[in-house]
C-alpha cells in the first residue's frame, strides 16, 4: 500500500468544527437514498482515510456487533495486512465471550451496590465503557502486536509503532463513550419519566422498545459526527514520546531518517 493521498476536502479537519461537519455529512442518513454514481464519487474522500436489557442474550448481540464494528473500523493500515478466518472466528468470539461477561458482571455488580436514582442512570452506560475496554483492543490487537504505520509530516511511511496503536486504540474508546453517552443517559432517565407520567405507557410495555430504538437513533444521528470529530483521524504521536516507551520504534525511525520531524502520525481508526 501506499502513502495517503491526498484528498480536498471543503472542511478544516485540523479544526474541531471541520472535523464535525465532515462527520456530520458522511453520517447523514440521506446518503442511503442517493444515486449509484454518487456513492461511486465519494470513494476518491474515503480512500483519504483508509475506512472501509440485562441479560446475557442481549449484552451477547450488543458485543458481537461491536466486535463487527470495531474490527471494520479498525486502524486503515491494518486492512491490508492478511487475516485468515479462523484468526477473525477467534478474534470475534473471544472479544464477544469477554466483553459480555463483563458487561454482565459489572451491571449486577452496579445494580446490587447502587441505590441513588440519578447515579443509577449511569449504570448502562459504565456497563459499556467497561465493556469497550475489552472488546476494542481484543479485536484490534494486530495494531498492538505488529504496531501502525507512523508517518512524517509529508505523509512519508517512516516505519511501524505499537504505541501509535495503543494510543489510536485509546482514543478510540473514548470516542465511543462521547459518542454513545447522552443517548444511554438521556434516553433512559425520559423512559423514567413517562413511566411515572403516563399510565398508557406504564402499561403497554411493547411501547419501551420502538421508544428506545427511535429516541436512540435520532440522538446518535447527531452524536456520530460530535465524537468522531473529537480527535484527528491522523493522530501524532511525538519522537521523544516513541523514545521513552517504543525504543523499537525509535530505532527503526531513527536509523533509516536522519531529519525528522518532532512529531510523527498515523492512522488512528474509528
Amino acid at each position: 500500500m501506499g502513502n495517503p493521498k491526498s484528498v480536498s476536502c471543503p472542511w478544516d479537519l485540523n479544526t474541531y468544527f471541520g472535523r464535525w461537519m465532515y462527520y456530520s455529512w458522511i453520517t447523514n442518513p440521506k446518503l442511503n437514498f442517493i444515486s449509484s454514481t454518487t456513492i461511486e464519487n465519494a470513494k476518491l474522500l474515503c480512500l483519504s482515510y483508509l475506512r472501509n436489557s440485562s441479560s446475557y442474550t442481549w449484552h451477547g448481540l450488543n458485543q458481537s456487533y461491536d466486535s463487527l464494528v470495531n474490527f471494520t473500523n479498525r486502524n486503515g493500515d491494518t486492512k491490508f495486512i492478511q487475516t485468515t478466518q479462523v484468526r477473525f472466528g477467534i478474534s470475534i468470539l473471544a472479544a464477544t465471550a469477554t466483553s459480555t461477561l463483563a458487561a454482565f458482571n459489572i451491571e449486577r455488580f452496579l445494580l446490587s451496590k447502587i441505590c441513588h436514582p440519578i447515579l443509577y442512570r449511569f449504570i448502562p452506560l459504565i456497563t459499556f465503557a467497561g465493556a469497550s475496554f475489552i472488546n476494542v483492543p481484543i479485536m484490534r490487537h494486530k495494531e498492538i502486536v505488529d504496531g501502525v504505520r507512523i508517518y512524517d509530516c509529508n505523509k512519508e511511511k517512516v516505519g511501524y509503532s505499537r504505541l501509535a496503536g495503543l494510543k489510536g486504540i485509546g482514543e478510540t474508546i473514548v470516542t465511543r463513550i462521547i459518542m454513545l453517552a447522552p443517548g444511554v443517559v438521556l434516553i433512559q432517565y425520559l423512559e423514567n419519566i413517562l413511566d411515572n407520567k403516563s399510565c398508557w405507557f406504564r402499561k403497554n410495555k411493547w411501547a419501551h422498545l420502538p421508544f428506545n430504538s427511535i429516541g436512540f437513533g435520532i440522538i446518535l444521528i447527531g452524536m456520530l459526527p460530535t465524537a468522531c470529530a473529537v480527535f484527528p483521524q491522523f493522530s501524532s504521536v511525538e519522537l521523544s514520546t516513541l523514545k521513552k516507551f517504543d525504543k523499537e520504534a525509535y530505532s527503526q525511525v531513527t536509523e533509516q531518517f536522519t531529519e525528522l520531524s518532532d512529531t510523527l502520525y498515523f492512522n488512528k481508526g474509528l
